[in-house]
């Protein structure tokens, strides 16, 4: 019986993975808020202008749903990585790269998946903050004052805000994992393989017991990344070291909102959105002071 269970779980899993794509509304709304604090001040002033923008478009990337059958098929893998498909591979921040290695390396054959099966986020969030980098470069560049600064601005506001979706999905670990909506894999421990872990921590759990002052407090020092795809693969490997932790939680009651709010369940729910928070407000930052530096040569391929 628990075998019929498990292959439903995962025939259910395929069939929400579309919906399965963020920290819940509240979450990512927390994570770009928690962002603007700690942000060094020598960010431009019309950067802390915009908070109430880049909060309000922390969950746009899951608007996004529905939205046609091209974009239905690109949107779902850029939030996630499916760390145990790709763990004994050297990931290359090219994400092409990185699809012809999922075929030269047998990954694809080895567990029947296709090149978007294991997801893209730490792809993603690189590509984000090199053209959020590129658009602080503009900006540096264009006249004082002018209109082409004002346009310049708001591009940089919406990728930024954009992004800080993404950073957050690094954060959890359910976004990190093959077990991302129940445990799909031998289970000696009992984890819960029900189908609506996915949504029992990052929404209703979030929405329930977490504010802003539980994040804030646990933001990580502020630190500059020269290397955004690390700095983002990184936070994916972090995210999966915690999935046990989450689904022990999770078995023992801790994320049911019919219950008293449980302390390690807060604790460890508040500590995640403080590292999406955290990793975003460096990618921000960093973005600004490596816009200072001259961008790297590189051959340009030809058209």
């Amino acid at each position: 019986m628990r075998a019929v269970k498990r292959a439903l779980c995962v025939f259910f899993l395929i069939l929400a993975t579309s919906n399965a794509l963020g920290w819940g509304e509240k979450g990512h709304y927390l994570i770009n808020e928690a962002a603007t604090f700690g942000l060094p001040n020598d960010m431009p002033i019309f950067f802390h202008k915009a908070y109430p923008e880049l909060i309000f478009l922390a969950y746009d990337p899951d608007r996004w749903r529905g939205a046609g059958e091209s974009l239905d098929a690109v949107n779902p893998p850029d939030h996630f990585l499916d760390y145990e498909y790709v763990s004994h591979l050297n990931l290359p921040p090219d994400r092409y790269k990185f699809i012809t290695l999922l075929g030269t390396s047998g990954t694809l054959r080895r567990y029947g998946i296709t090149i978007t099966t294991s997801g893209f986020l730490p792809w993603k969030i690189a590509e984000m903050t090199e053209l959020l980098t590129s658009e602080f470069r503009q900006w540096r560049f264009a006249p004082a004052h002018s209109r082409e600064r004002d346009f310049i601005e708001r591009d940089i506001i919406h990728v930024a805000g954009i992004l800080g979706h993404f950073a957050g999905d690094a954060s959890n670990p359910h976004h990190a994992t093959i077990n991302y909506n129940g445990w799909i894999l031998p289970n000696p421990n009992h984890y819960p393989y029900d189908c609506e872990t996915h949504e029992r921590f990052e929404t209703r759990f979030v929405s329930h017991a977490i504010v802003l002052d539980d994040v804030t407090p646990r933001l990580a020092p502020p630190a500059l990344s020269s290397d955004y795809f690390k700095t983002a693969a990184d936070a994916v490997r972090a995210s999966n070291a915690l999935l046990e932790t989450l689904y022990r939680i999770d078995r023992d009651g801790g994320f049911d909102v019919f219950r008293p709010v449980s302390t390690e369940a807060k604790s460890f729910t508040s500590d995640r959105l403080a590292a999406g928070a955290s990793l975003l407000r460096d990618l921000w930052w960093s973005a600004w002071r490596n816009s200072a530096n001259r961008p790297p040569r590189r051959a340009v391929p030809a058209n």
